[in-house]
Order: C-alpha cells, then sequence, then structure tokens
C-alpha cells in the first residue's frame, strides 16, 4: 500500500497544474473528524482524509448540520472554510426566528486565504453533492438585505470546481416512501436532537443551536416538546427531508445554472438488477444488509417519475446522480470540459461503501485508488 502512494504522489507532482484544496462535504447524518471517535464519515475505520493528505493533497472535511437545510449547512460551510464568526443573515434570521450568530461558532477557518485568486475543488457525497451547489449560487447571489460578506458580495471564481458522488441531484424517492410509511419520522428529527444533547454533543453533534432548541435546565418535557413543536424548524422545508425530496429537489433546480467557468464532476453508484420480465430493481448481493429493506421499496415504487429510477445504490436513485437533469450533461472524455456536468464511471457499490463503510477490505483499497486519481484530476485543470 505505502508504495502505491508513493507512486500516486510521484505523479501528482509531475503533472499538478494547481494545488487548491480539496474540500470534503459529507451527506445526511453526517459527521465530522472531531465526533465518532475512530470511526470516521470519510473512510469509516479507515481515516482517509488522511491517506489523501499522505498522497500529498491539501484535504479538509466540514462538518455541517446533518439533518439541517442546505442553506444552512452551505453558509456552515463557507464559514469552516474561510473563517469568523458563522452568520445565517439577518433577513433569515429575523424570518424564521433562529439566530443569526450562534456563541460558539467563530472558526479559525481551514483556508483562509480562499478568494477567486485561491479557488477551492468541493466534493460532496450524497446530500453534501447539494449543499456544495447551494454554496456555489451563495457565493455569486448578491443580496440587497443582507450585511454579511458572504451574502451581502458576489464572490464569483471561488469554486473550481464540483465533485458529487452519490448524490440525487433531483431528488430521492425515499423521502416519499419513508413520510409514506413513517409520517411523523421526519417531524420527530428535532425533537430528538434536543433530547440530553449536551451530553449526547460529545460524540455526534445535530448542529441545531441557532434554532434555540436546547432544553433549558428547569424546562419540563411536556413544554420542551411543545416550544419545538410551536417552532420553525417542525416545518419540513427547513429540514433536509424537503431539499432531497424529488419537489425540493426541483424547486432547487429552476433556479440553479450551471457555471461556465466551473467544471463539474458526477459519480453514480448502482446496488442493485434489474428483475427478469419486469422493470423493477432488486439489490444485490454486495448490498450491506440494512440497505436492502429501503432499495427494494425504491427499486419497486410505483410513484416513481419513470422506470429508469428504480436502479438505487440503497439510499438514492442511480438515475439522478448524473447532474441537475435541467443542466447539460455528457459523459466525461478527456480533457475536463467547464460549464457542463461530467459523469464519470458508474461504481457498483452501495451508498455508504462508497466512502469506506460496510465494505470489504479490497474495496476499501479500491476507494482510496478512486479518490486519488479523481484528485490527480482536479490537480491538472487549468
Amino acid at each position: 500500500m505505502k508504495f502505491v502512494l508513493y507512486i500516486l504522489i510521484f505523479i501528482s507532482f509531475i503533472t499538478a497544474n494547481n494545488n487548491h484544496p480539496i474540500i470534503l462535504i459529507h451527506g445526511f447524518l453526517g459527521w465530522g473528524r472531531d465526533e465518532m471517535p475512530g470511526y470516521y464519515y470519510w473512510g469509516g475505520r479507515t481515516d482517509l482524509e488522511a491517506l489523501l493528505q499522505d498522497s500529498g493533497h491539501k484535504v479538509f472535511s466540514v462538518s455541517v448540520g446533518p439533518i439541517s437545510s442546505n442553506y444552512d449547512r452551505a453558509i456552515e460551510a463557507y464559514y469552516q472554510i474561510k473563517g469568523g464568526q458563522l452568520d445565517y443573515g439577518k433577513h433569515r434570521s429575523d424570518s424564521l426566528g433562529i439566530i443569526q450568530k450562534p456563541g460558539g461558532k467563530y472558526y479559525s477557518g481551514l483556508y483562509p486565504n480562499w478568494d477567486e485568486k485561491n479557488p477551492i475543488h468541493i466534493i460532496g457525497h450524497s446530500q453534501g453533492g447539494q449543499t456544495a451547489k447551494q454554496l456555489e449560487v451563495l457565493l455569486k447571489e448578491i443580496s440587497d438585505i443582507e450585511e454579511s460578506f458572504l451574502l451581502s458580495n458576489n464572490l464569483n471564481g471561488w469554486i473550481k470546481s464540483i465533485t458529487t458522488i452519490s448524490t440525487p441531484h433531483n431528488g430521492t424517492t425515499l423521502v416519499p416512501i419513508m413520510l409514506n410509511i413513517f409520517p411523523f419520522l421526519l417531524d420527530m428529527a428535532p425533537w430528538v436532537a434536543g433530547i440530553d444533547i449536551n451530553a449526547f454533543k460529545e460524540i455526534y453533534n445535530f448542529d441545531l443551536e441557532h434554532w434555540g432548541i436546547d432544553r433549558g435546565p428547569k424546562e419540563s418535557l411536556l413544554k420542551y416538546y411543545d416550544r419545538i413543536g410551536r417552532s420553525p424548524l417542525a416545518n419540513s422545508k427547513n429540514l433536509c427531508s424537503w431539499d432531497l425530496s424529488p419537489e425540493g429537489a426541483h424547486e432547487f433546480n429552476k433556479k440553479y445554472e450551471n457555471d461556465q467557468n466551473v467544471y463539474y464532476f458526477s459519480f453514480a453508484t448502482s446496488a442493485t438488477s434489474q428483475k427478469k420480465y419486469k422493470p423493477f430493481h432488486k439489490p444485490n448481493k454486495n448490498m450491506s444488509l440494512h440497505l436492502r429493506p429501503m432499495s427494494r421499496a425504491m427499486g419497486n415504487y410505483i410513484n416513481s417519475p419513470d422506470s429508469t429510477w428504480f436502479e438505487n445504490d440503497g439510499i438514492c436513485n442511480t438515475v439522478s446522480m448524473d447532474g441537475p437533469s435541467n443542466q447539460k450533461i455528457i459523459l466525461y472524455n478527456a480533457p475536463p470540459i467547464k460549464g457542463v456536468w461530467q459523469k464519470m464511471q458508474h461504481i457498483n457499490m452501495d451508498h455508504q461503501a462508497i466512502i469506506g463503510h460496510m465494505g470489504s477490505k479490497t474495496s476499501n483499497q479500491n476507494i482510496v485508488v478512486l479518490y486519488n486519481k479523481h484528485i490527480e484530476l482536479l490537480k491538472s485543470l487549468h
């Protein structure tokens, strides 16, 4: 393994045209490096981020709200990368009744030099890819009613490339399926997040402090639940469920346009196969057991837009991973092209195996090679 790393470092050195940092953005229910001791979002029991750094790459990961909206997650990612006091914006904070600048959310910055002359590459897994696109929008939009540097300035050119892995660009049918079976499930998320949150956040943080969900020291459980139920957080559009649904993704995509100065790449994953004589899909043997019930439901969901949506990786529909359906998408063919979504090879792995969870030793080694190879491509971009 060390010999392979040395070869990759040498290849990266002689082919690099840029050395911009790689920022990793996790997906739904993800976590940061300082949480879940000994088990990493990027790599599982293998520290993928550290291995990529050992290969000579500048790689950093952010830790954003695991059940938050992409808007909130994008703002959190910005301040963690650039540095400064987290600021959700005055207008949004006032309209939703959230804390604009939560205490304890000041960051020194993973890459304080970040600007148009020092852009970044973003790699997002699952919802992390959606969050990357939302961050791209916030950097370019100018709000006349906001005062923060991020929201009141055009920060065009700050992103060199966006790579999405298993990202539901057009939503996932798992959201309506789960809401049909457990309609109360997502409404319970903020409630569960607030129970003994101060103790729980030592190993996992829901990052919902700006919603003021912490239970008061003398507040009864009944009053606490009543307060949360009447808060704006009870509206599902303020959580990830809307962004991840086909309807929510479609609403965002209507406002989203590819930037002609940004490189886009997408990796799609699949762990199902079509049934005989039927358009429906069933899980393959290499899919993790705990993902199979959800995969079967998606593979047979009669309310899918069409039969191409049956193929999935246990969490997201494969057809949704290539890029926003209303934007130009092509098969990748070197050299890379700006302004279009370039589909990389489809990967026969489930949604979690592609980031090193529940996979075999061989598949985990292949993941390290895959990420290294793609980062070499990103570093070759002019």
